[in-house]
């Protein structure tokens, strides 16, 4: 089964856009900037706060100076600033939207001022998200626009992404002997059926595992059926390395966009897209995750190119 075989499962798409006050929505609108935001949690007061980076090659000079008064954390690449979530609406409509079955979300940006919020789902539970948003569309100045309409297939909405910022395709493999076989990893073994890691929005220790099979499935040991008609089902399932390289590229503030687990000849395979900005310091992680659990490199990097709509889907 390959990534295009996915198809328009997740047949419903959701963008939000949101008000807030706070200074980087201001600079995203005087200066027409990108930001990804990431929303992380203090491990100290147990308060959430924003991570935002700013890519500096898509930066003007008069950004640059106001970022940098600012006293940013810089790298060659991109810088991040931190900031106090002061629109506690803002978190409590995510929480509530991830507690939606089959909902995932894409990256969440700023621009032009607003707080982007893209997501996918299934429309078995369009009714589920409706309510959500209905409670959320009667504060005043809060939700600015929003589209809740039919989704195209993943590879479509991964190009039109590609067009808007440039991605690369990342694909590595490990042997199955370094993943515990379980009954997720035994359905991924008979090659009709990919996984997909969707990681909750505001608390990245959380995630779930999402099953796309080619037939129906037994359900037991925590597999659930979302959606009969589509035959997706949610699970959990996880492997060392692989949670590895997720925590510390979520520590990092490196988002990929569909991670897509599969197996083939005795080996299981990542595949996903991450910011082309952002793609030295991803395969860094990777291998120097792979050394520091077995004191070695396990992975076999089997893609790492430019974006292209047709390789993706053949992943």
């Amino acid at each position: 089964m390959r990534i295009k075989d996915i198809g328009c499962r997740f047949d419903m798409k959701l963008k939000m856009l949101i008000n807030d006050t706070s200074d980087i929505f201001r600079w995203s609108r005087l200066h027409k900037i990108v930001i990804s935001l990431f929303i992380k949690k203090d491990s100290d007061n147990g308060k959430y706060y924003f991570e935002a980076f700013i890519t500096k090659a898509l930066l003007n000079k008069h950004a640059i100076e106001l970022i940098e008064s600012y006293s940013p954390v810089e790298t060659d690449t991109y810088y991040l600033i931190s900031t106090p979530i002061i629109n506690k609406r803002i978190l409590d409509l995510i929480k509530e939207l991830w507690d939606v079955p089959s909902l995932q979300f894409s990256e969440i940006t700023i621009e032009d001022g607003k707080m982007i919020l893209r997501i996918r789902f299934n429309s078995l539970y369009k009714k589920d998200t409706s309510l959500v948003l209905n409670r959320y569309l009667q504060i005043p100045y809060f939700i600015d626009d929003i589209a809740l309409t039919k989704s195209e297939d993943v590879i479509f909405l991964m190009d039109k992404k590609n067009k808007r910022s440039p991605l690369s395709i990342i694909q590595y493999s490990l042997p199955i002997g370094a993943h515990k076989i379980d009954y997720p990893t035994e359905i991924l073994m008979q090659g009709d059926a990919l996984a997909e890691v969707v990681e909750n929005p505001y608390d990245k220790s959380n995630f779930r595992v999402l099953i796309f099979s080619q037939h129906e499935l037994e359900e037991r040991n925590n597999l659930k059926c979302l959606s009969k008609k589509d035959m997706i089902y949610r699970t959990e399932s996880t492997n060392e390395l692989l949670n590895l390289i997720k925590d510390r590229a979520n520590k990092r503030g490196i988002y990929r966009a569909n991670i897509i687990i599969k197996y083939e000849n005795g080996k299981l395979y990542s595949s996903s897209a991450i910011s082309t900005y952002r793609l030295n310091e991803y395969l860094q992680i990777m291998f120097s995750c792979s050394r520091e659990i077995y004191g070695k490199n396990i992975i076999d990097l089997s893609v790492c190119a430019d974006f292209d709509a047709d390789m993706y889907g053949n992943l």
